[in-house]
């Protein structure tokens, strides 16, 4: 609820009036408003002057502390001489004393009262909002833009409600009612902001143009358009637009960084490196920008960055661990990035992290032995940590110890039930291990709780594909997973053989080559890529996938023989 301009008090007070409440006023003591009640009582005055008085008793009150009498005093004035001022400030006081129900009462009573108070509205939409009553904002602000279309600052407010809520169209429909002579900036904004949200990106763009040209102070049109024209490739466009934000902030770190990681992408290191050394140094953006030349290969310009961090903040607790990450990432040294990690004393608030990453880098060097004692280390000092039992469950699995992994996956799914990740990975390990009607149990567990699961969904419409059972159910669950994540390889190799076993062979063989476009490298895949393949009549392709999968290890090698020996 946002804080309130103290009231001015309307009127001229009687001079007695003043002079009993002079002590009062000067000293904001305790003991100053009894005598300032006592000289005011038994005079008479006007209901003018009485509202005035009460007021200043409030205001005394609040001045002293006393809360609860004070919004006594002004629920009082509020019952007796109401008004949408006196409304808003004691909703605004029952708020500040978490009593929001009892606020949105006050302002819900007041705008039905006074139903053309834009203040009251705005007020009460607020309240809503903060209550997590989208519907109702919407519905209080609808009403007064209804009877107040002319009024262009609730229309901006209501047409904001509405993008918020992901209702981009209407939020679009809201905001052309203001004439195009009273669209300023911030309208202007918001209009671009309903474009984006549809999906029409370039008109988003003309709007944003027009709205820095109308207020070039405007720093959320600024960082739209910049991110905008990013996401359309206009990096150029993007850099002079955060070139521009910096010239009006140069101490922003946010700034700073947006150009850094534009700057890289347009493979200019230097001056990426350049912008950031000459602004404050802002660690999470350092370490941002750090992470983006190691992404993009530019291990020498992410040293710098470190150096500028550890030159900034020499005990940075930080430093340690992504050392080791430019050992590991930057210079492929993961001796020497566990080197750097195995330094790490447990009081480091990043040890977690630090222990996560030598078991991984110990297990990606073949040390099995070694990594399942610390992530054994890890469970033991971190049990409140899900993603260590996660972490040495698939340390088991890697060392053809499956079942000792479903053990450990399934006692933490009994410790982190409603973790749907831990619960996936338990199905996999049951499926694994061949225990399929197990399996299949615990992935519709989790459907139950989440039912729109992709992982969950993707893996039981693959199981009737394969099954050959209720293939349209099949293909409906793939589906929806798809529409979560429509390029998910794994997702998309599960629509193709749904389809190929449903005889829809052209659907099929578009959705695999999709699949296969991701660059996997998964037997499986390819195999189902050389049967639809083979049954589209092209031979030459169903045999390089029948090859390929034969390279990568198919579980069963001598099908595939028999599959490629047939073209």
């Amino acid at each position: 609820m946002p804080e309130l301009t103290q009231r001015a008090t309307t009127g001229r007070l009687p001079l007695l009036l003043v002079l009993a409440l002079l002590p009062c006023l000067l000293s904001n003591s305790c003991a100053s408003s009894r005598p300032a009640r006592l000289a005011y009582a038994g005079k008479s005055l006007s209901p003018e002057a009485e509202g005035a008085y009460q007021f200043l008793v409030y205001q005394d009150l609040l001045r002293q502390g006393k809360k609860d009498e004070a919004a006594k005093v002004l629920a009082g004035l509020n019952q007796s001489q109401p008004s949408p001022e006196t409304a808003v400030e004691l909703a605004n006081l029952q708020w500040g004393q978490n009593e929001r129900e009892a606020a949105t009462k006050t302002l819900e009573t007041a705008a039905a009262t006074y139903p053309d108070s834009r203040q009251l509205v705005l007020y009460l939409a607020s309240a809503y909002q903060m209550r997590r009553m989208p519907d109702a904002a919407v519905a209080a602000l609808t009403r007064f833009v209804t009877a107040h279309p002319g009024d262009a600052q609730a229309v901006r407010e209501l047409a904001s409600l509405l993008e918020e809520a992901g209702r981009h169209k209407e939020a679009l429909d809201t905001l052309s009612r203001i004439p195009e002579d009273g669209r300023d900036a911030t309208t202007l904004y918001l209009m671009a902001k309903a474009s984006a949200g549809l999906g029409r990106k370039d008109a988003a763009i003309a709007l944003l143009r027009r709205a820095v040209a109308a207020d070039a102070a405007l720093t959320a049109a600024w960082t739209e358009l910049g991110a905008l024209l990013e996401e359309k490739g206009d990096l150029a466009g993007a850099e002079d637009c955060y070139r521009k934000m910096l010239a009006q902030d140069e101490d922003s770190p946010e700034v700073r960084a947006k150009l850094a990681r534009v700057l890289i992408r347009q493979k200019k290191p230097d001056r990426a490196v350049k912008y950031l050394e000459e602004g404050p140094p802002d660690k999470a953006r350092l370490l941002d920008a750090m992470s983006a030349l190691l992404e993009a290969g530019y291990v020498k310009q992410a040293r710098q960055v470190l150096a500028r961090l550890a030159a900034a903040i020499p005990d940075s607790p930080d430093l340690p661990f992504y050392q080791a990450v430019i050992a590991y990432e930057g210079d492929k040294k993961p001796k020497e990035a566990l080197a750097i990690l195995a330094k790490v004393p447990p009081e480091n608030p990043n040890f977690d992290k630090a222990l996560s990453f030598r078991i991984q880098l110990t297990s990606e060097m073949g040390n099995f032995a070694a990594a399942q004692a610390l992530a054994t280390e890890a469970r033991n000092r971190f049990p409140d940590r899900k993603e260590f039992p996660a972490l040495e469950a698939v340390l088991y699995d890697k060392r053809g110890d499956t079942a000792q992994a479903a053990v450990i996956l399934k006692e933490a799914t009994a410790t982190w039930p409603e973790d749907m990740d831990l619960l996936y990975r338990y199905g996999v390990a049951l499926e694994k291990l061949k225990r399929h009607d197990e399996a299949k149990a615990v992935m519709e567990k989790i459907l139950d709780k989440d039912p729109t699961n992709p992982d969950a969904l993707n893996y039981l419409g693959y199981s009737l594909a394969e099954e050959g059972k209720d293939l349209e159910t099949a293909l409906a669950m793939i589906q929806t997973a798809l529409a979560k994540e429509p390029d998910n390889p794994f997702f998309l190799d599960s629509l193709a053989w749904t389809l190929h076993k449903l005889g829809r062979n052209a659907e099929a063989l578009a959705a695999i080559e999709r699949a296969i476009a991701r660059g996997v490298k998964d037997a499986v895949i390819w195999e189902h890529y050389g049967d639809i393949t083979a049954a589209a009549g092209k031979k030459a392709e169903a045999q390089k996938a029948y090859r390929t999968a034969l390279e990568l290890g198919s579980d069963n090698p001598g099908d595939v023989k028999k599959k490629l020996g047939a073209l």
